[in-house]
């Protein structure tokens, strides 16, 4: 009877997840941007002259593959930032939990931040996605 009344035992999120979950959405999007517009850039500016079709043909294949692996990992980002969450939550109501209550805190805090940060960058991934698809790179914006 009094194990079932145990609350089950969560591991409190390391370091490594906390820094994860801070920093994978917003340097995915970094990341993202940096490509797709130096890719672009390139390819319809070369010399400075805007083109009507960029130089390479596989320029929209390229931008579609690079918005789809910086979005898978932006969105693990946001799910590691949401399991810490819910992790400090689980210890914040343990009442038996060995972890010190100022750990706790710090770990509360970055997730939090972790979790508004990631949703704001996936915000912003997903709305350069949409540019992509309705702009042409090489039509100005």
């Amino acid at each position: 009877m009094a194990a079932d009344m145990k609350p089950p035992d969560t591991p409190s999120p390391t370091r490594v997840r906390l820094l994860a979950a801070l920093l994978l959405a917003p340097l995915a999007w970094l990341v993202q941007m940096l490509i797709a517009e130096t890719l672009a850039a390139q390819s319809c500016y070369p010399g400075g002259e805007p083109l009507p079709a960029p130089v390479v043909p596989w320029l929209r294949p390229a931008l579609m593959a690079i918005s789809a692996v910086c979005f898978i990992a932006g969105a693990s980002g946001s799910l590691i930032a949401w399991r810490n969450l819910r992790r400090v939550g689980a210890k914040n109501r343990s009442t038996l939990s060995d972890v010190p209550q100022t750990k706790l805190a710090l770990a509360g805090f970055l997730g939090r931040v972790a979790a508004m940060c990631s949703a704001l960058f996936m915000f912003a991934l997903v709305a350069t996605d949409v540019a992509l698809a309705i702009v042409s790179p090489c039509r100005w914006w």
